[in-house]
């Protein structure tokens, strides 16, 4: 067995289209953080006076500059570094985030009073108002976590395509290749047999998975402390988590987390999400002969449904379902976290995240079995 896994192994990480698709990503990985360089400024000395309670003077402030930039017929943009920029955006935030808050409070209320206490819908709105409740309302301090923004952005906007291309490139040819090369026959009639030979390439395909997910990882996180020459924010709340003059993306999150906590939550996510596509891939290897098959087909699953509603924002409750339960929600993380999403199960509303969590599972439990029954049939054969 162990011998098989160290040969899977090296099948999988001295494959040279690896190396090549790992360069090639390594370029698309520097060409982002040259596009939004002005990004990877520190700023944790100009944010720490305002680590308080705002207060009237501060926001008048913000009003001040932006109606003087008017009057020019200029932008704020145009006499104010990005990141200076970001500070008057954060503080400006403060006060709708709570304005928010008390708003989306008061619509749950009066959703609540219109359903039956016994009915889903009323259990659902419960929920979501006890959470919001356990969330608290929102500060109003402005917090720098910037380097976090960062850091997430890189993993939501390139870890798709990171994750993906390596599993693709990687599993795709697992079983395919040798498929067409014949070698199959031979490794099944050996005294290793089929049971494990699969889990010699199930491990392998694992242990492939998470060290390209830990190299992207380390890597972001290595590249974002030099670049900024800190990690400052990881106890601030997650609302509160923005780059420079960009969305707050959790501002509508349930949870109260931190950003540590979150960042946290996210990795153990996205590694799982690889996994369960990674033995997706090799599923699809199992039962075809062509590589380049396996790849289209595994490509378009974890493609497609992101191209549908993010990209091409295509509103059907088909494609949404799809999105919702997709390999490359799982991948990114951070649309299961940004706001209140509940199943039904049962009659009773079980928050989004543990549900996916529980269908991916029982999938990826599937897949391995439906692997090792092909192989089974092939031996018979």
């Amino acid at each position: 067995m162990r011998q098989l896994l160290k040969y899977e192994l090296i099948k999988l990480f001295w494959r040279k289209s690896v190396l090549i698709v790992f360069l090639l990503l390594m370029c698309v990985y520097g060409w982002i953080l040259f596009y939004n360089q002005e990004q990877y400024v520190d700023a944790s000395k100009i944010y720490h006076p305002y680590a308080r309670s705002m207060t009237e003077a501060d926001y008048k402030k913000v009003e001040s500059i932006s109606r003087k930039a008017m009057e020019k017929e200029e932008s704020m943009s145009d006499r104010l570094p990005l990141h200076e920029l970001g500070l008057l955006y954060d503080i400006a935030h403060v006060q709708h985030r709570k304005e928010h808050y008390a708003a989306s409070l008061e619509q749950i209320r009066e959703e609540l009073s219109t359903y039956a206490q016994n009915t889903f819908e009323y259990k659902k709105i419960a929920l979501a108002e006890q959470l919001l409740i356990d969330k608290g309302v929102p500060s109003d301090e402005v917090y720098y976590n910037k380097p976090w923004a960062n850091i997430m952005y890189m993993h939501d906007q390139l870890g798709v395509l990171f994750m993906g291309a390596m599993i693709l490139i990687g599993i795709a040819p697992l079983y395919s290749s040798e498929y067409s090369s014949r070698v199959d026959s031979l490794l099944l009639s050996s005294r290793h047999g089929r049971r494990k030979l699969v889990s010699a390439k199930c491990y392998a395909a694992i242990i492939y998975t998470l060290a390209f997910s830990s190299v992207f990882a380390l890597l972001t996180l290595s590249v974002h402390a030099f670049l900024f020459g800190n990690l400052d924010g990881s106890q601030t709340p997650l609302y509160s988590l923005a780059r420079y003059v960009d969305t707050f993306d959790f501002q509508h999150a349930p949870f109260s987390l931190t950003v540590g906590q979150y960042y946290l939550i996210q990795l153990t996510i996205h590694a799982l999400g690889c996994i369960a596509f990674a033995m997706a891939v090799m599923f699809i290897s199992s039962i075809s002969y062509s590589s380049f098959i396996t790849f289209m087909i595994s490509g378009s699953i974890v493609a497609i449904p992101y191209l549908l509603l993010d990209v091409r924002n295509v509103r059907h409750p088909i494609t949404e379902w799809l999105v919702t339960y997709s390999y490359s929600q799982f991948i990114r993380v951070s649309n299961m976290f940004s706001s209140f999403k509940a199943v039904n199960v049962g009659g009773e509303p079980v928050l989004y995240p543990f549900v996916a969590l529980c269908v991916v599972t029982i999938v990826t439990l599937a897949l391995i079995w439906g692997t090792r029954a092909i192989f089974s049939r092939r031996q018979s054969c």
